[in-house]
């Protein structure tokens, strides 16, 4: 089985050594030369909680190739980078069966039906990792990757057959019950904690933060037609099991890059709208972060 996996942060670097070491041949694409470079040089590290590890993928840059042959093509890229991406996903993957997509966040699900010759997956990584240069991942939490059919999905994949016990795939049958309980914990620990500054499991050390959670877990629930009492007891374990984590927000607005919020709160704004429920405090948390990425 032969993967290709575009994206050179912390989840594409991620994939491609656990992949990798499960005996995956793998091409990692990348945007960057410096880093092409890079991991042809000095190879791509894992460091885990079972040791430390190097490997050597097949690198390439994504404006460089003309085609690329894979049985599978997982796409780790942010959320708002994928309609940058999707022409050359049409061209470069024609003959590619199965695609993976494991952004945060709905908003991308708008450019997948294009992909109807292709059988779409989505997903969701629910690991910790950190990206401490261009060739070096440390895994910092032992999760799943929960995977969905999105458009057929009658590929003959079995996505559980790569799993090892630090990297394990987990399929589910409905991707947006999946993707829906995924955005709703995103849409609030998420930007509250990129605003405040704090790791996970702070949120609950006071009592107005945890008033603002209830709020806006009460909105997400709304406009996803979740139900609330379930959503909030899942958060709050998300929050408790993550408590020493720092959410990718907070990591992006830390690092000065731009931020998922469009796809997470925003998405979320955007879908409220066109039913005309009113969101006051994602539309708050919202503009909070945006001003912060500027």
């Amino acid at each position: 089985m032969k993967a290709s996996i575009i994206g050179g942060g912390s989840i594409g670097l991620l994939f491609a050594a656990y992949l990798l070491r499960s005996g995956m041949d793998v091409s990692l694409i990348v945007r960057r030369k410096e880093q092409k470079g890079a991991i042809q040089n000095d190879g791509l590290k894992l460091k885990s909680r079972n040791g430390q590890f190097t490997y050597k993928p097949d690198v390439h840059i994504l404006s460089e190739v003309e085609s690329i042959e894979a049985d599978i093509l997982i796409v780790a890229v942010k959320s708002y980078q994928v309609a940058d991406i999707k022409s050359e996903i049409l061209t470069k993957f024609e003959q590619t069966k199965s695609i993976l997509f494991v952004q945060n966040g709905m908003h991308h699900i708008k450019f997948l039906p294009d992909l109807k010759n292709h059988s779409v997956y989505l997903g969701i990584v629910e690991h910790g990792s950190l990206k401490e240069s261009d060739t070096c991942i440390r895994h910092t939490g032992v999760g799943q990757t929960k995977i969905a059919p999105y458009i057929d999905g009658h590929s003959g994949i079995n996505w559980e057959q790569y799993s090892t016990d630090s990297f394990s795939f987990v399929h589910h049958h409905d991707w947006y019950e999946m993707l829906s309980k995924k955005l709703h914990i995103n849409s609030v620990i998420n930007p509250l904690t990129a605003i405040l500054g704090v790791e996970n499991g702070r949120l609950l050390d006071h009592p107005d933060w945890i008033d603002l959670m209830k709020k806006l877990s009460a909105e997400s629930c709304r406009v996803l037609h979740i139900n609330e009492n379930d959503a909030w007891e899942d958060l709050l374990t998300v929050c408790k099991n993550t408590s020493l984590n720092k959410s990718s927000m907070l990591r992006d607005i830390e690092s000065r890059r731009k931020t998922e919020i469009e796809a997470i709160n925003g998405y979320l704004v955007e879908l409220a709208s066109q039913d005309q429920i009113e969101l006051s405090n994602h539309e708050f948390v919202y503009k909070m972060i945006k001003g912060m990425e500027m």
